[in-house]
């Protein structure tokens, strides 16, 4: 279960709405046509897709060689939480980030947020760019759309790989429930918040260990002409919608080879970058959350592995759950060993 990303006490209300597996709540800047977001790579372009009646999803190319891997954003994230990322792996992969419906520059309709829309609207993509298959790599909240992706379209799917979300998150949101990460200490908020893109960029460095590229803190919130954070776009029913459509993982009927990296925080200490600066109370909750994450991200591991037949599983003791922008090195290293193996 991941950490939950929290927002500047200004916008506080909305993210009491996260959830132990719930990813990070954000928003989005609504564009259109084909764009360069600011800090994005030169070579990286958006257009957007079709998948339903009115609803379009920005796919983001970044170019590069070789087989294809497609990147799912975990929830509330669009796909250029990547874009400080893609260029370890676009010297030998062709790589492409999708930002599912309700988030970021995609159409935000009122329903289609359960498990088998979001996966529909991954094969209109593949469709739309002339796919037959391709690899998927999913952080967090995707790991459940990639499981149902590959037991019901296999023959679309060529190769898995699990960013920390090898896990069956109906079972694990059904067994230690949203309380448990409500309880997550946050770290205190600094004087000098202005709620501008970098304080706000420091404030989720502060709480989850991981710096977002501008493009993607730029996606996630409105900001106004002066700079400051005005809205997060990303309506709270629309995050509810997609935590209650989450669908139980069909592990057993996953064809496809895998790879599932995980993080593994080795105390409550590594798992929250401001321990130093908690005072008591919020020491106890975060050992409180950090006991009952640790427990069953153990039996989500061993199960997984036991249904997942031939999956490799690679667990970086002291990562967090960002682990592809805190330990980038590590993460590009076994995606290209994985991806380029025969």
């Amino acid at each position: 279960m991941p950490r939950i990303l929290p927002f500047p006490r200004t916008t506080s209300t909305v993210s009491r709405l996260t959830t132990a597996a719930a990813l990070t709540l954000a928003a989005a800047i609504a564009t259109g046509g084909s764009v360069a977001a600011q800090g994005m790579p030169p070579s990286a372009r958006s257009t957007f897709i079709g998948v339903a009646d009115s609803v379009q999803l920005e796919v983001v190319d970044w170019g590069g060689e070789g087989p294809t891997l497609i990147l799912l954003a975990g929830m509330g994230h669009s796909a250029h939480v990547f874009d400080g990322f893609v260029p370890r792996l676009t010297p030998h992969l062709h790589v492409i980030g999708i930002t599912r419906r309700g988030v970021g520059a995609s159409s935000r309709p009122k329903h289609g947020y359960d498990s088998t829309t979001l996966v529909r609207d991954l094969i209109a993509v593949l469709d739309s760019l002339r796919l037959a298959k391709a690899s998927f790599a999913g952080h967090s909240f995707a790991g459940s759309e990639m499981s149902i992706l590959a037991a019901r379209f296999p023959e679309r799917v060529d190769r898995l790989i699990y960013f920390d979300s090898a896990f069956d998150y109906r079972q694990l949101l059904d067994r230690i429930g949203v309380a448990t990460a409500l309880g997550s200490p946050q770290p205190p908020e600094g004087t000098y918040n202005r709620n501008t893109v970098a304080d706000w960029t420091l404030y989720a460095e502060r709480s989850s260990g991981a710096g977002f590229p501008e493009s993607e803190v730029r996606a996630m919130f409105r900001f106004g002409a002066d700079g400051i954070f005005q809205a997060s776009a990303t309506a709270p029913e629309t995050l509810r919608a997609m935590l209650d459509g989450i669908e139980p993982a069909p592990l057993t009927k996953i064809r496809a080879r895998t790879l599932a990296i995980y993080a593994a925080p080795t105390s409550a200490e590594v798992m929250y970058p401001s321990w130093y600066a908690f005072d008591d109370s919020a020491r106890q909750r975060g050992q409180t959350v950090y006991a009952a994450v640790s427990a069953e991200h153990a039996l989500q591991r061993a199960r997984f592995k036991r249904e997942v037949v031939g999956s490799r599983q690679v667990i970086i003791m002291g990562a967090r759950h960002y682990l592809f922008l805190t330990h980038p090195g590590e993460v590009a290293h076994e995606v290209l060993s994985f991806m380029l193996s025969n």
